[in-house]
């Protein structure tokens, strides 16, 4: 912030990472009470569920629109709210009923939340969701099946992978997504450069590629101190009329990779020390978590694609979510006798 010629900017930023500074110390130095959390888990499944079949009614019935076009009309138009925040409301119920059914709780209900759950991140078409899906698909089939002969797990683990990819790939809109990327995609920068410059293209993940190439050039421009966390924005925008970056100017793309655009507000001490908090974070994780390591995960390699720590909804996520869910699997690790379920109303 000393450097930073955008003042306004540079602190409207350290505004939106307050709740940094003081949120994860006051979730810490609390002990949480593990029933009312269950009970507040169940809520946001029930809650979920809701809003989401009011809004797919609403888009299909009323508006009368395909669901393919559920994420720009209802996420982007109507909401306003990204699809990689979304992600992480629904992640929540989704682990939570898949936790329900490995404790053989209400297996029927569970079940048909867990499906619609899992509608629910195909219909938002993100392909980085679908690659933690995929990964966390992997891991509850073998954890599940370990006490069966390798045969078994692996044929499973086959079985429901080529079941789910098949699912994803049959999904319309991401068909169209996936289709797309592949046919669209050039991994020379040049060639992206003046393919940019001359249409609004739709490949998603070149722009990430230019995007990240800016980024990097103006990392080592500024080396080691970086930009100042209040001229990020200026800097890429700049870099983006200059190559007339036709969708950067039009959207005023930031970073999408949250690790760079540390390394670019910061210099190589704020990109570092970014690194070493989320290694620290899945460090503190386990295997018998049933929400911290997942969540905590998805956060990191989400970073990779989304500049998550960018609006106040990440901030939520990073300072709030978990910290709150770290807390809470200690809890339930160190407990050795079960929760009770005198609050729970599933």
């Amino acid at each position: 912030m000393a450097y930073s010629e955008n003042l306004v900017f540079g602190l409207k930023r350290i505004n939106v990472f307050l709740p940094v500074s003081f949120l994860p110390a006051v979730i810490l130095s609390e002990k949480l009470n593990n029933k009312m959390i269950q009970s507040v888990l169940n809520i946001l499944k029930y809650w979920v569920i809701a809003v989401f079949s009011y809004y797919i009614i609403l888009h299909v019935f009323i508006d009368e629109r395909v669901l393919s076009t559920f994420v720009p009309y209802v996420m982007n138009d109507r909401l306003g709210i990204s699809q990689f925040y979304i992600l992480f409301i629904v992640l929540i119920p989704f682990l939570k009923s898949i936790n329900d059914i490995f404790q053989r709780k209400r297996l029927i209900l569970n079940i048909a939340c867990c499906c619609f759950f899992t509608f629910c991140i195909l219909l938002l078409a993100n392909k980085t969701a679908l690659v933690i899906l995929l990964a966390f698909t992997i891991f509850k089939t073998f954890n599940a099946l370990k006490q069966y002969n390798k045969i078994t797990v692996s044929l499973s683990a086959v079985a429901i992978i080529t079941i789910l990819v098949g699912v994803i790939y049959m999904t319309p809109n991401l068909k169209k997504r996936i289709d797309v990327m592949i046919k669209t995609v050039d991994f020379d920068i040049e060639t992206i450069i003046t393919k940019n410059s001359v249409t609004f293209t739709k490949n998603t993940l070149e722009h990430r590629l230019l995007i990240n190439y800016i980024a990097i050039s103006e990392i080592k421009k500024s080396f080691p101190f970086g930009v100042g966390i209040g001229d990020t924005q200026d800097v890429l925008f700049s870099n983006y009329k200059k190559i007339n970056f036709k969708q950067g100017i039009r959207n005023n793309f930031n970073n999408h990779n949250q690790y760079i655009d540390e390394f670019l507000k910061s210099g190589i001490f704020g990109g570092f020390y970014f690194l070493f908090l989320m290694f620290s974070l899945i460090k503190l994780g386990s295997v018998r978590d049933q929400f911290y390591s997942f969540i905590t995960i998805f956060f990191a390699f989400s970073c990779l694609f989304e500049s998550y720590l960018f609006r106040q909804h990440g901030i939520i996520i990073f300072s709030f979510m978990i910290p709150l869910f770290l807390k809470y699997d200690e809890q339930l690790r160190v407990s050795k006798e079960p929760i009770s379920n005198e609050l729970d109303i599933s």
